[in-house]
């Protein structure tokens, strides 16, 4: 007989529980700990930010809570921590990075080595989306087959920034190495140039040029984290004073209107910080620096604890599963609920006391359905293949380029039309870059 979920679940619990034990002293634990909160903050927070209201006429409304929560522009600055995986991701690159640097990698094998981690899992996730897509497509009204789609597996925008962050990781790297906190005050004067372009002169499409500068200044922030820790660490006295300062100049640069409030888009709010960003969301990524720094003590006790740390162990196993798929969760469950017993689920209105009572069973279903999916699909995550790095430099710049460029085309435009045709040049670049790095899932993890 096969093994249960139950089964799966002591067996992973239980290699975790090894991992833990031997996690090595110069482990930064606080690194992953505020990435496990980070994953679990997007999580939680877009599935309470989506709303489904099948109307008395029949039409089906996409809200967003947001929408009617008092003050919600100033929720986002809590609930937008997108910062702080550039922020680890930077950590984690320059750690690796140095041995880059003394020889122990060469590196091509580096960048190869972080794509088919990061674009590995991806694959799984475009290929039963493109099969739902063509089964669906013939009994599901089209719209709501490209709307569950695109919410499903917008978040590879972030897996777009960061593999571009992580191709040109070794050249922003070397520039750190030369004028280290000076990159920092290039690319925000980068930003700055560019919302100045995008709001003083109006010009055409230019902030989109910030999901580099903005992303790749938090990056760097990452870099002079990691460096500074290898020097003895930042004090959480410094820490707090990073925070207040930045935190005191995003309230006066939004409280004059320089910068809108919000931090994630908010419909009819107009303008936000985060499509494209803008020096608003580099300065809330300070922030959100100063905290991890202020905090550390506390963390660090925390994650001493022996428990605490096999829970963020555990977690951090399947993070870019968990990420992947929380979408994924969410749209089957809205397609199951909306042509189960006429839509009754969600006849109720959003905002109303009876809607904010359903609240905590939505949730409950989510999870259980995000957990059907992890253990379906984690495996793909640790599934990573072991094939030698291609030779060829060009191969290896290609195959970056084919699938951050699939990941933001997915992202930006859709695996499919409007009308639920399968746009099949985007999954074929993915596949083909995926292939040519050898981020196709292996049949044996390791």
């Amino acid at each position: 007989m096969g093994e249960t979920r139950e089964d799966l679940i002591k067996k992973y619990l239980a290699y975790t529980g090894r991992l833990a034990a031997a996690t090595p002293d110069s482990r930064n634990r606080i690194v992953d700990f505020w990435r496990v909160v980070g994953i679990l903050v997007v999580v939680f927070g877009h599935w309470l930010a989506a709303s489904i209201w099948l109307q008395p006429d029949g039409e089906i409304a996409l809200l967003n809570s947001l929408e009617w929560i008092p003050y919600a522009a100033w929720i986002t600055w809590i609930v937008q921590v997108m910062p702080l995986f550039f922020l680890a991701g930077g950590y984690a690159n320059a750690r690796g990075l140095r041995k880059v640097e003394s020889g122990e990698q060469l590196r091509r094998d580096w960048i190869t080595a972080r794509a088919r981690r990061l674009f590995t899992p991806v694959i799984p996730l475009l290929i039963v989306w493109v099969l739902l897509i063509v089964a669906m497509r013939p009994f599901v009204d089209p719209i709501v087959v490209y709307a569950g789609a695109m919410s499903a597996t917008v978040p590879l925008w972030f897996l777009a920034v960061y593999l571009t962050l992580t191709g040109a990781a070794p050249l922003t790297f070397a520039w750190w190495r030369r004028s280290g906190p000076m990159t920092i005050v290039v690319l925000a004067a980068a930003v700055i140039a560019v919302d100045i372009a995008r709001f003083a002169f109006d010009v055409p499409g230019i902030g989109w040029v910030n999901f580099i500068f903005v992303w790749a200044a938090v990056h760097q922030l990452g870099y002079w984290w990691s460096d500074r820790d290898a020097a003895g660490g930042i004090t959480p006295v410094t820490g707090w004073g990073i925070f207040g300062s930045a935190l005191a100049l995003l309230i006066a640069l939004t409280w004059i209107g320089w910068y809108p409030v919000a931090m994630v888009g908010v419909p009819g709010a107009g303008v936000t910080n985060m499509t494209p960003p803008t020096f608003a969301m580099a300065l809330l990524g300070t922030i959100q620096f100063g905290v991890i720094v202020g905090t550390q003590p506390a963390v660090r006790r925390f994650t001493a604890r022996a428990r605490a740390w096999h829970g963020l162990v555990s977690i951090s196993g399947v993070v870019m599963t968990v990420y992947l798929w929380h979408l994924s969760a969410m749209s089957l469950v809205a397609a199951a609920g909306l042509f189960a017993i006429d839509g009754a689920l969600f006849k109720v209105e959003p905002g109303t006391t009876s809607w904010w009572v359903s609240r905590p069973v939505w949730i409950v279903v989510l999870s259980a359905m995000t957990l059907l999916l992890v253990a379906i699909f984690a495996r793909f995550e640790w599934r990573i293949s072991d094939a030698p790095t291609p030779k060829n430099r060009r191969v290896v710049t290609i195959g970056m380029l084919l699938i951050a460029g699939s990941a933001a085309a997915v992202a930006g435009i859709g695996i499919a039309t409007p009308d639920a045709v399968v746009q099949w040049s985007i999954p074929a670049a993915a596949v083909a870059g995926a292939a040519m790095l050898g981020a196709l899932p292996s049949r044996k993890g390791h």
